[in-house]
Parts: structure tokens; C-alpha cells; sequence
């Protein structure tokens, strides 16, 4: 059995005009929003960073196509096209500094064809330097900026005054391109012959609305007391405007500051409204001259003419304007007294400046120091810049008067929030007779629809008003259809596993000279996602036959047909169709379900993530009742502690001996078993965490279907008692005596083992060897198998055979033994002490001359070997008095050894030779010629054959 559920018409709300063009705004610290939800959600992807101008531009369904800063143009994936690059050497000429540096408008009749009309900030410091480049300054940087700041950061040198740009959005796979041949076409919004005109050329003032004939588009522009009208027609741009004088005159001399302020154009193409600055180019203080203002003029959208100033506000800087949706009010925002101000005028008062009102926030004004952009959005309100901080403030109802507008500056309130990002002056331009003229032919609400989604291959029904006298013209993606009257059955394609996206469009002309209103509806026909109808089976649980616990996610896969895996689904488990399609008491915890019956049918509903459409399957959950037994497992202790190894595959094998097919999968739960959650994954080499035994779960399963969930009995057989691995030191010198080795086993346990030893193969408990290697024994259980094996390391040593190096006639001499490479054993070393003060190192430094004991004593107990060395000295003196002790000088130690080959000279203090005699001799008795000499030092001459004679001084004393 298979349900599938349709939404018949799967309303996404996207509020806009009739055009969608204005659906996506970019603009100050890499900030934006969209309107393609209601309320206007957050843009984080945005790429532009801007303190001012900026303009975006969305297709008729409020799809993105680019944005830009006045410089540089980001398509819709937020790259930067190749032929707008600005620090890429090939910008266009506006500058984010200037108030609006860009406004794009679509080509009236191609429409892969759109204008970018670029504004230039007109810098004082560049016309200073006109025709060069500026700025014209000692150091290259504007002294208006901070330091450091120059070209090309922050201006390219030159005032370019209006330019525009073409892109065509057929270059670039349909992510458009700037054409070369149409690129920075100059406009003249100046006297050329004025030799200070040229030098700024425009002020920061650019507008934008739709002719009177609905098909055509005016763009103005605004500089010094003139405003400059250029047509765009199916032809292009027509590049002579239409010129009107009208005042308040802005002096050329107060620019650049002079040249700040928007201007727009009223929706209904009848107003025009500006702000001026101010009229004074120097500052007072950091802050500018307050007297400017903001001004009414009418337009005629026939003509292209501006007349009828009216001046609404004066001595202010006015920075930002905006009319109501309905052109019932106008709004401005200004600084007065240092303070930032937000006023409104009802245009159908009979004095429109006299109604002057101040609007403040329903939380208290949010007093700003500077006055910002104000924007009609496609949702009817204006959204006011608030600078450096994360959010746009709110004017909800614009039509309405005074305080009833309803005015928030707080995210609570309702104000906008940015995700962190930051607003700045400027919010994006558009062309403003877009805001009018719009309906809806999706649903008869008062908010605008013009995005569907619906499910299946159901027909969608598009209508608006029967209005007598009126002619409808549909369009079927951009082709006219047959169909003239109000509505518009739309039948649905043929589905495969895909959407498809067609776009429907209506014009009314209501035939009595307005222009027609334009309902646009782009409908996305969604296939009903993959429901099948599966059946899960689940092994009993051994107490209760009948019952189980489920993971009904593992149903997941079959029910959708294996498309599950790529995360556009939600599958939700219900006890029942009907209170699955009324989506109530919804399976909580489908990884763990306990069936109520067996078998047991649940509902699964398969939501699309992305397009809400849901399908329906039923799923079919029984317990199979198993016969297996448990199994028992047993493996050797690896130590005393009762923990063993267990290779769980062996649990496999004994019942694949009932079963070829059989699979086993291991959990350490009955629980995991059954829901199929945390498998082991050492299954060779598993140690049991439970001392001595312990029970854990498998999962057999037959052909991929659950054969029953079976206890695994993990028992540890005890671990042998065998002796510790040992080293034995062996002193070679007892060779060939032999010495024994053990097991290590208990003798009241030894009868209950068999032995193997290696390398000797002897199978007793001990043997007896003197065989210097390492030898192994294995001891095996008689009763359950187990064996251990202990290691024993016979370590050869012996007694050191040795030689000494040793100096003579040093002050300091040192001795270093030198022990034979056939001497095995382990080393320490004394000097004239057998008993303690032994050392490692086997030299000894600072030895007295004379004669001395070596002692090298072997670590491992195998002896001490000892010698008897002479270190050869002088003596400091003697006393020849006859009394037995020193009566002769001679060589310390001469008495050892043989050294008659050493020649001994004795010199007095002048040199004169007294005794001469060799080392084997009794000495000097401190006589010359039979004559005792007296008490006094002595010079000697040793002579040693082959090494250096040595001298010295003793002395005689008497």
C-alpha cells in the first residue's frame, strides 16, 4: 500500500512589486537583505563594502542578478565580473563615497540588456588639479580624508561626473558581463564651455522612474540649479537630456560638500523631492554649514520637465529623501542643531510645507549625529540607515500620518537586524515606479505573492480581478499566450525525479491612459518524494517472544527508495495515516521502538526538506522467534588478573556449522543488538571488561535477515602459575659446573603440567644446564590447555683482566684502567680500598705518587680482581741526618721497579753539577767530595730515554 499527501499550493511568501527587481539590497559593511521573505531576512554572502552609494538589481522573480558600488560589479555567485574590476584596473567611474554612486535600470525592451548609470563624487581637490590628476595636494593624499588615503583607494583623481555601462547578462554562462563597447559612456549634465562646470561636472544626485508612456525611462540627475532628464526607449539611452532650471541654485564653490543628498522621484512619476546639504563649502567645527534643505518639485513624466519648487525645510543638512508607496507622503531626514531629524509631509495637504512633522521612534528617536539613507521597499515601507550599527530601522506604515507610521529603531520593535553586519549612509536606489502598478495573481491577499511552490501534478489556478473595459495580456516565460481574460489555468508538466520552474505573467491595461498593472507569478512544480512500503523484522527478545526493540531508521533506505542519503529528506514514524497527516503523536524515539502488536503497522511520512512536499508508506514491523542457543566462549588469562583475549569470530564459525550463511555481529548490550548501535569492531582480539566472565550480545543474522539475538558467555580460564621471567648471572670461571633452572610451578601443583623446554627439549620440570643463553620453558595445563611460557636469561660473566695507564712525576697524576674485551662481566672500579668507594668510571684522577691497589670488582658476584701499580715521584726534601728517615733524595718509588735507565742530576743554585747517578741508585746523601752541604734548595735533572727530561727543585734540610 502507497499514500501520497499534496500541498495544492505551497505558499512561500515573497513580497514584491510586479518586477521583483528590488527584492535584494547590498550595501554598507558587507551588509544586505532580501524581501523574499516577511519580514526582509538577513544577507550574509554579500561582497560590497561601502559607506555610501551603492545599487542592486534582482530578475522579475526576485532572483539576483548583481550589484555594485559605483567602481566595481559583483555578479549573483558574488564575483567580481572581469570587466568591473576597479583595483583591477577596470572600474567603472562612480565612487562609494558618493551619495548614490550607481542606479541600475533594465533595458525597456532586451531583457538581457541593463544600464548601470554611475555618479561621481565631485572632489574639490580634483577639480583643483583639473584636467591632471588630483587630488591636487603636496603629499598625493585629500586633506578631507584620513591620512594615508589617496589614489586609487579612495579616488581614482578625476570628477567623472554621469557615465553609464552596459551589461549583458547572456555573456559569462548567464551571469553577465560589462560590454567593452558600452562601457563609462560619458553623459554632459554641465556647461562644457563653463570652465569651473567642467572641473565637478554632476553632483551626487541620481533618481530613476518610468515615462508616461510605460515603457520608457527618465533618469535625472541634478547640478548646481538644473536638473538633467535623460530617455531611455527600445533604442537606448538618448544621450541629450532634457534641461530644467529650477532653483534653489547650490553654488559650484560650496562642492563637494554642497553636492551630497538624495533625490527621487515619486512611484506615480508626478513629484520629484532633493535634499541639499548645504551651500557652504568650509565646515564649522567638523560639522557643516546647516543651510541646506529639502525641496518639492513636480515632474512630468511626458516631458521629462521639473518645475514648481517648493521649499519644504530650510537651514538643515538634508541628507536622505523618500516618498510613500502612494506618493500620499514624503519623508527627509536632516540634521538640525547637531541633531539628526526625520520629517514627514502629506502631499495632499493644500500647504505642504506647513505640514512639517517630526516622526519619532515608538521606543524614543534614536537621536544619530548624522541624517541617512531613507528606501521604499517592495513591501511598502521605508527602511531608514542607521550608521554602525546592525540593523535598518522601520517606518511601517508610511501612508499614514504623523506618529500613527509607527517608526522602530529597536530589533524588538521590529527594526531589521544584520547578523553583525553594519549599515552605513547609503541604502540602494531603484527605479522607483516600480514600487507601483503591482497586483497579485497567485491569491487574492493584500500582500504580493509571486513565488509558488507546489507539489505533484496538480493544475495551479492564476487570476485577478475581471475589471470591465480592461485587456489582459498572459505570458507563459516570457511568450504571449492566447488567453485575454482575467484568469489563467495553468496546467502542470510531467514530472520525473526533478522540479521545474515556469513563469507566468500578467498585464492589465485598464485602457484609460495609466500605465498597466503587472503581476508576475513564478511557479516551481515539485515531484512528490520516493515512498515505498517496507517491512522491518526484528529479532525476539528472549523473554517475551513476541516483542522487540526496533531502530525504524534502518527502514529508511527502503522506504525512500535509497534517496535518504543525501539529506533533502525527514522520514517521521506515526502509529496511524491519520495522525500522520495530522502530523500529531509521532513515534519520539524511532531508534529505540518497542512494537505493541506482531506484526505492527506504523506510517512513515517523507517530508523534502527543501520543498515541503510529503509522500506516505506503510511499514510493516514483525519479531521473528529464534531457536538458537547461547554460546560460550573461553580463552587463557593473560596474567593473574583474570582478563583474557578472545577472538569473538570463533562464535561464527561453531554456528556456521549449523548455517553457512549465518553472520554474527557483536554488541555489548541486548539493547545495541536489537537497534543495531555501537558494534564492536575488535572482534579478533576483544578483552573482556568484567573480571573472569562476562556476557555480551550477538546479532545473527541469515541472508541479511535477523535469525535472533544471542548471548555470547565470555569465561576466562585461569592464568598458570608459573614463575616470573628471570636473568641468572653465570661466572665463567665455574665452568663447566652446571647450574638449574625451575618452572617456577608450586610442588604440590607440578604433577598437574606438562613441560617443554627450549633449547634443550627437555620435558621436566627443572633441568640442569650450563648452556650460557636464554632458555625457555612452556607450561601447559593439563585440564583446559592453557600454557604459559617463562623466559630465563643465563648472563655471562667473570672476573676482569686488566691493565693500568698511569702518569709520573705529575702534581695530579691520574690512573685509567683498561679492561680486556674477553672480560664479560659488569664493571666498578676502587683504588686502595677493596671494600667500598667503588666507581663506574675506571678513571682515577689526583693520585699521589707511589705505590697503590687496583681493585675491579665484577657486578654480577663473579670476583674481584686486584694489582699493584707505582706512580713515580719526586720528594719536596730530605734530611741526610743519619737517623734512618730521608738520609737520601732520590725517585718516590723507585724501590718497585727498574729504572736504572733513568739518569738523575743534582745542580746547586748556581748551577754547578753536585752527584750524578742513575734511578736504581741509593740517591744523594747531600754531600760534594765527602763535604755535607748545607741547608738550602737543589736543582735535579731527570733523563728518561725517548721522553721529555723533567726539572725541579727539593729541598736539604739539616
Amino acid at each position: 500500500m502507497n499514500w501520497k499527501f499534496l500541498f495544492l499550493l505551497l505558499f512561500t511568501p515573497f513580497f514584491s512589486n510586479a518586477q521583483g527587481e528590488a527584492n535584494n539590497w547590498y550595501f554598507g559593511q558587507n551588509a544586505g537583505i532580501t524581501f523574499n521573505t516577511s519580514p526582509p531576512s538577513v544577507l550574509t554572502d554579500g561582497q560590497l563594502n561601502t559607506n555610501e552609494g551603492c545599487s542592486s538589481i534582482s530578475d522579475v522573480n526576485g532572483n539576483l542578478l548583481f550589484y555594485t558600488d559605483g567602481r566595481t560589479v559583483w555578479n549573483r555567485n558574488h564575483q567580481i565580473m572581469s570587466n568591473a574590476d576597479y583595483f583591477g584596473g577596470n572600474g567603472l567611474l562612480g565612487d562609494p563615497s558618493s551619495t548614490s554612486s550607481g542606479l541600475i535600470v533594465p533595458h525597456p525592451t532586451n531583457s538581457d540588456l541593463y544600464f548601470i548609470f554611475t555618479v561621481d563624487e565631485p572632489h574639490h581637490e580634483n577639480a583643483a588639479a583639473y584636467p591632471q590628476q588630483g587630488p591636487a595636494t603636496s603629499n598625493g593624499e585629500y586633506s578631507d580624508l584620513q591620512p594615508g588615503n589617496g589614489v586609487p583607494q579612495d579616488d581614482d583623481g578625476f570628477n567623472n561626473g554621469l557615465n553609464y555601462s552596459v551589461v549583458d547578462m547572456s555573456l559569462n554562462n548567464g551571469l553577465g558581463n560589462i560590454l567593452s563597447t558600452e562601457k563609462n559612456i560619458h553623459l554632459v549634465t554641465y556647461d562644457p564651455n563653463d570652465s569651473e562646470e567642467i572641473k565637478y561636472q554632476c553632483s551626487e544626485k541620481i533618481t530613476a522612474v518610468k515615462g508616461s508612456d510605460c515603457t520608457s525611462i527618465w533618469v535625472l540627475t541634478h547640478f548646481i540649479n538644473k536638473f538633467y532628464a535623460f530617455k531611455i526607449d527600445n533604442t537606448g539611452v538618448n544621450t541629450t537630456p532634457v534641461i530644467s532650471e529650477v532653483g534653489p541654485t547650490i553654488p559650484i564653490s560650496a562642492y563637494r560638500r554642497a553636492a551630497i543628498g538624495y533625490m527621487k522621484v515619486s512611484p506615480n512619476g508626478k513629484k520629484l523631492i532633493i535634499a541639499h546639504n548645504t551651500k557652504t563649502y568650509n565646515q564649522e567645527g567638523t560639522s557643516d554649514v546647516e543651510n541646506g534643505g529639502v525641496y518639492l518639485n513636480n515632474f512630468d513624466d511626458n516631458t521629462g520637465i521639473v518645475s514648481n519648487n517648493i521649499p519644504l525645510v530650510e537651514n538643515v543638512n538634508a541628507y536622505g529623501v523618500e516618498f510613500s508607496m502612494e506618493t500620499k507622503k514624503a519623508y527627509a531626514t536632516v540634521t538640525q542643531g547637531n541633531n539628526a531629524k526625520l520629517y514627514q509631509w502629506n502631499l495632499e495637504s493644500n500647504n505642504i510645507p506647513n505640514s512639517i512633522t517630526e516622526i519619532t521612534s515608538i521606543s524614543g528617536f534614536n537621536q544619530l549625529n548624522n541624517a541617512t539613507a531613507l528606501q521604499l521597499g517592495p513591501d511598502g515601507k521605508i527602511y531608514h540607515s542607521s550608521i554602525g550599527n546592525p540593523k535598518l530601522n522601520v517606518i511601517n506604515n508610511p501612508e499614514l500620518d504623523g506618529n500613527q507610521v509607527n517608526y522602530v529603531t529597536s530589533v524588538v520593535d521590529g527594526a531589521i537586524p544584520l547578523n553583525n553586519r553594519e549599515a552605513a549612509f547609503g541604502l540602494p536606489p531603484f527605479i522607483q515606479s516600480i514600487f507601483s502598478s503591482r497586483i497579485n495573481i497567485i491569491n487574492d491577499t493584500e500582500e504580493i505573492v509571486t513565488k509558488l511552490s507546489v507539489c505533484g501534478s496538480e493544475d495551479v489556478d492564476l487570476d485577478y480581478e475581471n475589471i470591465p473595459g480592461a485587456s489582459y495580456t498572459w505570458k507563459k516565460n516570457d511568450v504571449v499566450l492566447s488567453n485575454t481574460t482575467s484568469s489563467l489555468t495553468v496546467q502542470a508538466p510531467s514530472l520525473g525525479n526533478s522540479p521545474i520552474i515556469e513563469t507566468y505573467s500578467l498585464s492589465v491595461d485598464l485602457n484609460d491612459g495609466s500605465c498597466p498593472l503587472i503581476g508576475n507569478a513564478e511557479i516551481t512544480f515539485n515531484p512528490f518524494p520516493t515512498a515505498e512500503d517496507a517491512t522491518l523484522t526484528q529479532c525476539a527478545v528472549q523473554s517475551s517472544p513476541n516483542s522487540s526493540i526496533f531502530n525504524l531508521t534502518n527502514a529508511n533506505q527502503s522506504i525512500t527508495d535509497g534517496d535518504f542519503s543525501d539529506g533533502s529528506l525527514k522520514v517521521t514514524y506515526f502509529p496511524s495515516q491519520n495522525e500522520a497527516e495530522q502530523n500529531i503523536n509521532n513515534i519520539q524515539n524511532p531508534t529505540n521502538y518497542s512494537n505493541i502488536s506482531n506484526p505492527e503497522q506504523l506510517v512513515a511520512k517523507i517530508e523534502n526538506i527543501e520543498t515541503g512536499c510529503i509522500s506516505y508508506s506503510e511499514l510493516t514491523i514483525s519479531v521473528s522467534e529464534s531457536s538458537l542457543q547461547p554460546l560460550t566462549l573461553t580463552s587463557c588469562a593473560t596474567n593473574d588478573d583474570s582478563f583474557a583475549i578472545f577472538d569473538l569470530t570463533e562464535a561464527e564459525i561453531i554456528l556456521q556449522q549449523t548455517n553457512a550463511n549465518f553472520t554474527l555481529t557483536f554488541y555489548l548490550t541486548q539493547n545495541n543488538a536489537l537497534t543495531e548501535t555501537e558494534a564492536l569492531t575488535n572482534v579478533t582480539n576483544f578483552e573482556n571488561s568484567s573480571p573472569s566472565e562476562q556476557t555480551i550480545y550477538a546479532r545473527v543474522e541469515n541472508s541479511g535477515l535477523c535469525e535472533g539475538i544471542i548471548p555470547v558467555n565470555l569465561k576466562v580460564l585461569p592464568a598458570v602459575p608459573i614463575g616470573k621471567d628471570q636473568a641468572i648471572t653465570y661466572c665463567l670461571e665455574n665452568l663447566p659446573a652446571p647450574i638449574q633452572l625451575s618452572s617456577g610451578i608450586p610442588e604440590e601443583e607440578k604433577n598437574n603440567y606438562t613441560y617443554l623446554w627450549q633449547p634443550s627439549e627437555k620435558t621436566t620440570e627443572s633441568i640442569q644446564t650450563s648452556e650460557i643463553t636464554t632458555h625457555t620453558v612452556t607450561v601447559t595445563n593439563i585440564e583446559n590447555g592453557c600454557s604459559t611460557i617463562r623466559t630465563i636469561k643465563i648472563i655471562p660473566s667473570s672476573k676482569a683482566d686488566f691493565s693500568v695507564v698511569n702518569d709520573n712525576f705529575q702534581t695530579n697524576n691520574t690512573v685509567q684502567i683498561i679492561v680486556s674485551n674477553e672480560s664479560k662481566g659488569d664493571y666498578e672500579f676502587s683504588i686502595d680500598n677493596q671494600f667500598s668507594n667503588y666507581q663506574d668510571t675506571p678513571i682515577f684522577e689526583n693520585i699521589a705518587s707511589g705505590t697503590h691497589t687496583i681493585y675491579v670488582k665484577d657486578k654480577n658476584g663473579c670476583g674481584i680482581t686486584t694489582k699493584k701499580i707505582v706512580i713515580l715521584g719526586i720528594r719536596k726534601f730530605f734530611t741526610p741526618n743519619n737517623d734512618g728517615f730521608n738520609d737520601y733524595w732520590n725517585i718516590i718509588g723507585k724501590e718497585s721497579q727498574d729504572i736504572s735507565s733513568i739518569k738523575i742530576s743534582i745542580y746547586n743554585r748556581f748551577g754547578k753539577l753536585l752527584s750524578s747517578f742513575n734511578g736504581n741508585s741509593r740517591g744523594w746523601d747531600g754531600t760534594y767530595n765527602g763535604k755535607e752541604l748545607p741547608s738550602d734548595d737543589y736543582w735535579y735533572l731527570i733523563e728518561r730515554k725517548g721522553e721529555k727530561n723533567i726539572k725541579g727543585n727539593f729541598t736539604l734540610k739539616r
